[in-house]
């Protein structure tokens, strides 16, 4: 019995022991399940604040893993910073502090956004290779064309040298040459001047006979051509010849009507129904044979001069501007303009210039104011070159003169051409002075018009 006994006490220590043992177990996975937990929470603590850094896919990365190998001192973060301050001082000079701005750098380097600094930096150090290469080049050939230089300015002065020393020796022969060029200067010059004297005077002739045989050539043309026009107009012509009618009276273009007070007024038998107009001037004559007179003669004239201020329908008013006192005008005394015809348009050419008011200085204008005026007369103006064949009258103005022909040695375009000018105005007066001549029109002068149509102021 006591060993059973014994037995019992023992097995019961044992569970006792067991209890305690699991009761302690126990506790202790308690403990430590809740260190475990609290181990756990600090881990994903940890490992959320390390994700701030480097995530758990950037430690799997290539770059992270070289970093990790790099070794040395200090934490990664540190590695990484010594990495960025050794590229910051390689690429801006300086560590400074803070981060840099990517665009500033590129800006300051002067790259685009597709640009590598590395890359950049290979081709300016090539670009300075090469230009350090073209430089040498560009001095090596500088330094050759300054030997050419000194090479050929060193030949230039032996040249002078030598140029020097032949002058000197060939002076003293070359002196005699001199003087015996001296001699002959003169002569030489005279029979210079001979020459061009000669072929001057050549010329000249040359030109004279030219000039001669065209104006032969022009006369001939303008014969032809006047004695075409003379052959179509005879017939007319002949009918309308006034000058050379055999009855004087036929040249009588009024008669005077009365002479009123005590003689500087009169009326004449023609007004406006006869186409006379204010300020017409006529000639007073005793009877129609001596209009016939004074239109052959160059001194001759009427007894005395009109100007019409008054117009009626069949008889106009007159003032008498010149008169002779001892030729009293008289009614029945007979009047006459060149002009003027009440029934008939004498044809007028007029060529040349006049010097209508006196002043010494004919012009084209007053040869235009002369053509207006025969108009306003009745008469009517021809424009030509040639004497057509009816005309009547041909009005010639200031005889030009023959100019001088320029001397060679000052002729230039200008001088010829108004000299040219001056000829062709002095053959086509004379043409048509002889022309008229030939065909018999009555030629008249500025004086010799006004003479006829009844101006006082002469």
């Amino acid at each position: 019995m006591a060993i059973r006994s014994s037995a019992g006490i023992g097995v019961t220590i044992s569970l006792i022991v067991f209890v305690i043992l699991t009761v302690l177990l126990l506790a202790g996975s308690i403990i430590l399940w809740g260190r475990l937990d609290t181990a756990e929470t600090t881990a994903a603590e940890a490992d959320q604040k390390i994700s701030q850094f480097v995530s758990g896919q950037e430690r799997n990365a290539t770059w992270f893993k070289q970093l990790e190998a790099a070794g040395g001192r200090g934490s990664y973060m540190g590695r990484f910073n010594d990495h960025y301050e050794a590229l910051r001082t390689l690429a801006l000079g300086d560590s400074g502090d803070g981060f840099v701005d990517i665009e500033s750098v590129r800006t300051v380097a002067g790259l685009d956004a597709t640009q590598a600094l590395a890359k950049s930096l290979s081709d300016a150090h090539r670009q300075i290779s090469d230009l350090t290469a073209s430089n040498e080049s560009l001095q090596q050939r500088t330094d050759a064309a300054e030997q050419d230089r000194d090479r050929l300015q060193s030949m230039v002065d032996n040249a002078i040298k030598e140029r020097d020393t032949l002058v000197e020796a060939e002076s003293s022969q070359l002196k005699k040459y001199a003087d015996a060029d001296d001699r002959y200067a003169s002569e030489i010059k005279k029979t210079v001047a001979d020459f061009d004297r000669m072929q001057t005077t050549a010329r000249d002739q040359a030109r004279a006979t030219i000039d001669q045989q065209q104006d032969e050539i022009d006369r001939l043309t303008s014969d032809n051509r006047r004695l075409a026009a003379r052959l179509r107009g005879l017939e007319n012509r002949l009918n309308r010849d006034r000058l050379k009618v055999a009855n004087p009276a036929t040249l009588v273009d009024g008669r005077i009507l009365d002479v009123v007070g005590s003689g500087d007024m009169v009326y004449i038998d023609k007004g406006r129904n006869d186409q006379i107009v204010l300020g017409m001037t006529f000639e007073v004559y005793d009877s129609p044979e001596q209009i016939r007179a004074d239109l052959e003669s160059d001194e001759s004239r009427g007894k005395a001069s009109i100007q019409i201020v008054k117009i009626g329908d069949a008889s106009s008013t007159a003032k008498v501007t010149r008169a002779v006192k001892a030729q009293p005008i008289l009614p029945n005394n007979v009047i006459a303009n060149a002009i003027y015809d009440p029934e008939y348009n004498f044809k007028f050419l007029v060529h040349g210039q006049f010097d209508l008011n006196e002043d010494g200085k004919p012009s084209i204008d007053e040869a235009d104011y002369l053509r207006d005026r025969i108009r306003r007369w009745g008469g009517e103006v021809v424009m030509s070159n040639e004497i057509p064949g009816d005309l009547d009258f041909l009005v010639l103005g200031v005889e030009p003169r023959m100019p001088i022909q320029p001397n060679e040695a000052d002729i230039d375009t200008t001088a010829m051409n108004e000299y040219r000018a001056a000829r062709s105005a002095v053959n086509a007066y004379r043409a048509l002075l002889d022309q008229a001549t030939q065909a018999g029109i009555p030629v008249l002068n500025q004086y010799r018009l006004d003479i006829l149509t009844g101006r006082s102021d002469l």
